[in-house]
Order: C-alpha cells, then structure tokens, then sequence
C-alpha cells in the first residue's frame, strides 16, 4: 500500500515538474537563500570544510536523502566543479513529520549540508560547481532545480609568507558550517542508552528503551532507518522516570526480512544527534 502511495506521488510530482519547469524555476516561493559556503577564503591544499545553506520561509520544508512515504530526495552533481578530487556530502539529523498514512523525514525552515572537499592540486584554487535538484513542499511540492558555483582560491605564496602550522584565517559563516557539523548523527559514547525488542504481537512491532532522559530532557525523535521495503510506523512515545519508551507498528512483506536485518536508530533532537545501529 505504501509504495503504491509512493509511486503514485512521484508520477504527480514528475508530471507537474515537466508542466510547469519555468514557473518551479522562478524565484521566490518557498525558497528565501540558497548558497554555497565555506569556512575559509583560502585553501592550503588540504581537505576543508565547505556546505550548502537552503533557507526556506515559514511553513516550507525540505527532505532527507530518504523522504518517507512521500516527498522528493534532493540530487547533487559536483561533475562541473574544477580542481576537486573529491566531496563528501554529509546529512544532518532530520526531524519526522507525521500525518495519517504519510510519514516524510527531512528539514523544516531549511538546512545545511556540510561538506568536506578535497583539492585535487594543492597548487590551483578550488571552484565548487553543483547542480541540485531537490524538493520543497507546503500545502504542495514543488520540484526545484539549482546551478551553484563558490570559487575557493589558492592562499598566496603560502610557503614563502606563512610560516608552518599557521592556520588559515575562518570565512564568516564557518560558525553556521561547524554548528552543522554538530548536527551530524555519531554514535553516543554509551550505546546502551538504547534497549531495543520485537515486541511480540499478532502484528510486527518494535519497542526502544532510551535511558538517562531526565529532568528537563525533552525526547528526541526517533528515526530508524533500515533496508527498503520495511516501513515504521509512528512511535507512541511514554516516560517512565529517567526512561523514553517508543513502541511502532512495522510493516514488512515477510516477517523472514525482519531476521538478521541492520537498523540504524537515529535520535534527532535540539539538542541531540545519536545514531546506533543495531543488527536484530
């Protein structure tokens, strides 16, 4: 039923892209920024940290590298860029969104993506040049398409005027760039902090323990990522003391796919980005 609703929404929003390109193209709705940064105005040849700022207006959202029930993943091509040997995209924690029959993941009011990219020669400066297309929706989805280019040059005469272990003085926006980082999900120093269970039922249903939520600790979201074709329903969420219960529904074609399978269990909050991966 699911993938039936799936397909169903990216035919509608694949067709309403082919009708209306130029007007999903136009600037304005839904879309206030959309740039490329980097943390520093010079690079020494060594990998640096750069990203991609969407800001959206109020109400508009954007989505995960893998949208839910419905929603549009975003795309990049880094293949015009010069002097790059390489960039590796990295995805913040993404919130769940909620409604009857519909759960999306991804980014409400925007996002930055942070990026590590590595000079191909250390000699000649960097130009970035992406080519994006992603989504945004409201009351509707729009299909957006982006060409971006940032220009990273070679800090001049780096041997002879700076002396070694100089640093590279930060851009302004590098702060924005480093609190995206901390947005990255990374594994807790306790993994045990998550006690996770099939609940035994007439249907499949996963039950997540998260310890140490206390006073004042607002549960985060919980995301649990896994292969295609197993789809996790809402969690209905409870405290016990210093203890967040998350019981969901889990639909699958087979209870067999559920032996062995790797999940990954992301705890997105504002101020928390866990990930643990758990094989059942």
């Amino acid at each position: 039923m699911r993938t039936a609703r799936r397909l169903g929404f990216l035919l509608l929003a694949g067709i309403a892209w082919l009708a209306a390109a130029p007007l999903a193209a136009a600037p304005g709705e839904g879309v206030r920024g959309l740039e490329l940064l980097a943390a520093q105005g010079e690079h020494d040849g060594a990998p640096f940290l750069a990203g991609i700022d969407l800001r959206l207006a109020e109400g508009w959202k954007t989505y995960w590298k893998k949208p839910g029930d419905s929603g549009i993943p975003p795309v990049f091509d880094w293949s015009a860029s010069e002097n790059v040997a390489g960039v590796e995209l990295r995805w913040p924690a993404p919130e769940r969104f909620d409604a009857p029959g519909d759960i999306t993941y991804g980014y409400e009011g925007g996002v930055v993506w942070p990026l590590r990219v590595v000079p191909e020669d250390a000699s000649r400066a960097v130009t970035l040049r992406l080519s994006m297309f992603y989504g945004i929706c409201s009351d509707i989805c729009v299909p957006r398409e982006a060409n971006l280019e940032l220009t990273v040059p070679r800090e001049a005469n780096l041997e002879l005027t700076v002396p070694p272990g100089a640093e590279i003085e930060d851009s302004p926006v590098a702060s924005r760039l480093r609190a995206a980082l901390g947005r990255i999900p990374v594994p807790p120093a306790d993994p045990g902090m998550l006690d996770i269970r099939w609940r035994e039922a007439s249907a499949p249903a996963l039950e997540v323990s998260l310890s140490g939520c206390g006073k004042g600790c607002t549960p985060p979201m919980l995301i649990v990522d896994g292969p295609k074709n197993i789809w996790f329903g809402t969690p209905r969420v409870k405290r016990d003391g210093d203890v967040v219960r998350y019981v969901m529904e889990v639909e699958v074609l087979s209870p067999a796919m559920l032996e062995g399978v790797e999940l990954d269990f992301i705890l997105s909050g504002p101020d928390t980005a866990y990930v643990i991966r758990k094989t059942m």
